[in-house]
């Protein structure tokens, strides 16, 4: 996403665009995205700074991190930058916004909070019921 700082007015500039989660290596061995995000940008200028308020939102595929199923639910990253505009004739924040994505990922992968993952004996997946493993000793 480039900007001709020239181009922002005093009331500021919004700008859209679809992030190519491909193009851009967005995916990870964890995270993947079926389709493009929209990446949308409010840039403001004060003085020889400019901020920038970015919104991205899709659709991720991932593995959860217990019971290994794939599972798709909605991305959601809001995040401000800013840049010191001294001089510079075109402001490309592209590099940031993808940097910035990548950041916001989870740690923990989860199909839902409740997911009793995977028996550590015989591998069932323990949410379809209990798998026969005799009980452990303490």
């Amino acid at each position: 996403m480039k900007v001709r700082v020239s181009d922002i007015p005093e009331e500021g500039l919004a700008v859209e665009g679809l992030f190519d989660p491909i193009e851009r290596r967005l995916q990870t061995e964890e995270i993947r995205f079926p389709s493009p995000l929209t990446v949308s940008a409010l840039f403001h200028k004060e003085k020889e700074t400019v901020y920038v308020h970015v919104r991205a939102r899709g659709r991720m595929t991932a593995a959860c991190g217990r019971c290994l199923k794939l599972f798709e639910e909605p991305y959601a990253g809001e995040f401000d930058l800013d840049y010191a505009a001294r001089g510079e004739l075109t402001l490309d924040i592209t590099d940031d916004v993808r940097g910035e994505i990548l950041l916001s990922y989870p740690v923990k992968l989860l199909c839902r909070q409740e997911c009793q993952g995977l028996c550590i004996r015989c591998g069932a997946d323990l949410n379809e019921g209990e798998c026969g493993c005799p009980p452990q000793r303490e």
